[in-house]
């Protein structure tokens, strides 16, 4: 067991290095080496002023757009030498309308501006690039902000200054939290202290969203899969052997408030642009750059590590424990007495010790999510427009699906075989005519052609329960279905024949369910996009709908249930999303055929 104990120790190392040693000694350099040009007081003519261009990128930002555009106005600059570029993307309210009526009060203070009101939503990287190649022609430097965040007045002046060392690539500013979470304050705290640090020993590792301002001489079009663009860009600039720093006389606060749920997936998206960025930052080796690459890889390049450090170090603590060591023994309970610790505040402790070890040990966790969800495919095709479903699906899922369907129903047939007989049995003691059941169903749907197949079941109604109606709706009570019709409908178990359909292709074991052919036409004709269900998707023996909803006895629960179909082919995106969206509608159909929920 040396090799574990090794292993041990070296992690133990980084834990103890990234938390307690490399801050302290970081900012201890950063005083040595202090750099006061970054706060140069402004001393250019109006004259000298050169031309800016401010460049944002809006989706729905109607709650801001105006005090945004309000804040922009005041700036202390030449309004001659600024010009406001925006991209509104696809939005649905009416947020460029706002801009538009504030054109006025703009053209008033002299702010030129260009807005593109796109129609379609193409994510702020495709705008960000366009905006700055529109940019880069006409102005010196090019300041991007969030519509969401406040500058402050004097910002532009303050930078401008700055640029006068031809050294400087690009400047950020502090940020503050108008409205902050809990632990949130004190995070952005440390976060700004450090990048004030990191800018007194060279260069900033990346910029704040919500302001920095660059050379529009520098700027390189991101590739389209970049997840933080607001790191990423800073970054290509020291890669081109400018400096980024932080000015600490600029602040940007941010307005918009952060829900719990906004604020885990925030993290789990840069979690996953943490591990992009850890590869894609490779240039920072270079002999030039070793203080960069000593701050990037004691910072951001252990903080992405430190989710599966922490976990790899409880699991050897565990093992060796195990093995006898009381050592281990005592590591593994202070381990979990420190998580359980943290987990206090979710069940309304607010110790301020525990709620600041609650925001660390969460954020880990959100980081630990959103690296997985990138190793397994997620993030890695970048933004995409809203297309036909199907294109949502990556090909790992493709094959990782199909591959399920044929293993778990091969195994659900072999289970289930010996209850076909009994149940053949009470099907034909009650009534008569055949045991299985088959019906023309709609499958998948291609570009060119819609795939129909016979969909078999258990009979559960009378022989000839449709002769007189024709192809109706079931309802909750429906007297057509016998006695043991009802039983098998209840715990499922007259869909076990569609192991059959799954095996041979028609369906998937997962997915929407399959409908008539004559209900499609009027049900398209009633709800747009109801065709594009099944589109590139095979229809499922269970599925997000059909553990949410029952039957479909009016167009009310059509509806409903389209929305479960549309929501779980967004989740194909990754074979990580569509795992675990599989793994849940398995488990609640599970419940649902033990407890005799079904319809």
């Amino acid at each position: 067991m040396a090799w574990v104990w090794g292993a041990l120790i070296v992690l133990a190392v980084l834990i103890i290095y990234h938390h307690l040693i490399y801050l302290p000694v970081m900012l201890l350099l950063s005083r040595w080496r202090s750099r006061q040009s970054t706060d140069t007081a402004v001393t250019a003519a109006s004259g000298d002023w050169p031309k800016v261009a401010i460049v944002m990128c809006a989706y729905n930002e109607s709650d801001y757009i105006e005090a945004k555009l309000a804040n922009l106005i005041s700036l202390d600059y030449p309004a001659d030498k600024l010009h406001l570029y925006i991209a509104c993307d696809g939005c649905s309210d009416d947020t460029a309308e706002k801009i538009r009526n504030w054109q006025p009060r703009l053209d008033a203070a002299g702010l030129q501006l260009t807005l593109i009101d796109a129609p379609d939503n193409r994510g702020k990287l495709y705008r960000l690039n366009q905006l700055m190649d529109l940019a880069r022609e006409h102005e010196t430097f090019a300041a991007l902000t969030d519509v969401s965040a406040l500058i402050s007045i004097d910002a532009l002046q303050q930078s401008v200054a700055a640029f006068a060392d031809p050294a400087i690539g690009a400047l950020t500013s502090q940020y503050l939290l108008a409205t902050p979470q809990p632990g949130e304050a004190q995070y952005w705290a440390w976060q700004n202290q450090i990048r004030r640090s990191e800018s007194a020993l060279g260069n900033v590792m990346g910029g704040s969203g919500a302001f920095y301002i660059m050379r529009t001489a520098l700027f390189r079009p991101l590739p389209h899969d970049t997840i933080n663009d607001d790191f990423m860009l800073p970054m290509s600039i020291i890669e081109q052997g400018y400096q980024v720093l932080l000015n600490q006389a600029i602040n940007s606060v941010e307005m918009a408030p952060t829900s719990d749920q906004q604020d885990q997936h925030r993290r789990e998206r840069i979690g996953a642009g943490n591990l992009q960025q850890l590869i894609r930052c490779r240039f920072l080796l270079r002999p030039s750059l070793l203080t960069s690459a000593w701050i990037f890889m004691s910072g951001k390049g252990l903080r992405t590590l430190m989710p599966f450090i922490l976990l790899l170090f409880l699991l050897l603590s565990f093992a060796l424990a195990l093995n006898g060591s009381l050592i281990a023994t005592g590591l593994s309970i202070a381990q979990i007495l420190g998580y359980s610790l943290a987990l206090l505040p979710e069940i309304g402790v607010r110790a301020g010790v525990l709620v600041k070890l609650n925001y660390l040990v969460r954020g880990y966790a959100a980081s630990l999510k959103g690296m997985v969800a990138y190793l397994c495919g997620q993030y890695r095709q970048g933004w995409q427009p809203a297309a036909a479903l199907h294109l949502y699906q990556s090909l790992s899922t493709r094959i990782l699906k199909r591959l399920s369907d044929l293993v778990l129903s091969t195994l659900g047939l072999l289970l289930t075989l010996p209850l076909w007989p009994l149940i053949a049995l009470a099907i034909k003691l009650e009534s008569p005519g055949p045991v299985f059941f088959r019906q023309l169903r709609v499958g998948q749907i291609h570009h060119h052609r819609v795939e129909l197949f016979h969909m078999i079941k258990f009979r559960s109604m009378g022989q000839f329960a449709e002769k007189e109606t024709g192809a109706v709706w079931a309802s909750r009570q429906d007297p057509r279905v016998t006695r043991v019709g009802k039983f098998l409908r209840k715990t499922r178990l007259d869909e076990l024949p569609q192991f059959l359909n799954v095996l041979r292709g028609d369906m998937s074991l997962i997915g929407p369910r399959p409908e008539r052919p004559e209900f499609c036409g009027d049900l398209q004709n009633a709800l747009p996009f109801y065709a594009e269900r099944t589109a590139g998707l095979k229809p499922g023996i269970t599925g997000l709908a059909q553990v949410n909803n029952g039957y479909d006895e009016t167009l009310d629960d059509v509806k409903h249930k389209l929305l479960w179909d549309h929501a779980y082919s967004t989740a194909l995106s990754s074979p990580f999303q569509w795992l675990m969206m599989d793994l849940r509608i398995i488990g609640k159909t599970a419940w649902i055929m033990m407890a005799g929920r079904g319809q």
